[in-house]
């Protein structure tokens, strides 16, 4: 078995690997599959490192197939393989960041769930009026257009393409405020851990 998925693989990203993404571009789900079922496990394995479960690995990879199908038409690849092992490494490291911020927001998730009464225990409460305040300051803090395409983007729930419309700029600028944004708010948010 683990002798025929590596032929499969190997198959798979040799030079036919051109051929089956354009496969998978035209939406031949039998071309999917045959990719799909080549690296999932080893892609699995691969990413449980990083995660420490095999259930959030699963969900790794599983996303990422999910995303290259919902994506197909437009997805270029050279050397499948790579990409595969790229994007899903790219995935786990997001899930490992989101687990983390999470963790960090939530005396905020307390204090909003308690409708900002005593409720939560007074060290969570205090940790959370003083983590939301320092957000608040970095926000104000950021400049005017940064913070406008964040709040639009976060608070508000546009995707980039609106939030590029609203304010007549391209959608690869929202992700440039966006990313400083991001950048300033990790900064702070670090230094309120501390």
């Amino acid at each position: 078995m683990a002798f025929e998925l590596r032929r499969r693989s190997a198959v798979l990203s040799s030079a036919l690997a051109p051929e089956w993404v354009a496969r998978i571009r035209a939406g031949d789900e039998a071309a999917f599959e045959a990719v799909f079922r080549a690296y999932y496990d080893p892609l699995c394995r691969y990413v449980a490192t990083y995660l420490g479960s095999r259930d959030a690995a699963e969900d790794a990879v599983q996303g990422v197939f999910a995303r290259i199908w919902e994506d197909r038409a437009h997805w270029v690849v050279g050397d499948v393989r790579h990409y595969l092992y790229a994007a899903v490494r790219r995935r786990a490291i997001s899930q490992i960041r989101r687990t983390a911020v999470r963790r960090r927001a939530a005396p905020l998730l307390i204090l909003e769930e308690s409708g900002g009464t005593t409720a939560a225990p007074a060290d969570a409460e205090f940790e959370a009026e003083e983590l939301w305040r320092r957000l608040e300051r970095a926000l104000a803090g950021l400049p005017p257009r940064t913070r406008a395409a964040f709040v639009l983007s976060r608070r508000e729930g546009l995707s980039y393409r609106e939030v590029a419309l609203r304010m007549t700029i391209s959608p690869k600028t929202v992700g440039v405020h966006i990313g400083r944004a991001l950048a300033v708010l990790r900064k702070a948010m670090a230094s309120a851990g501390k």
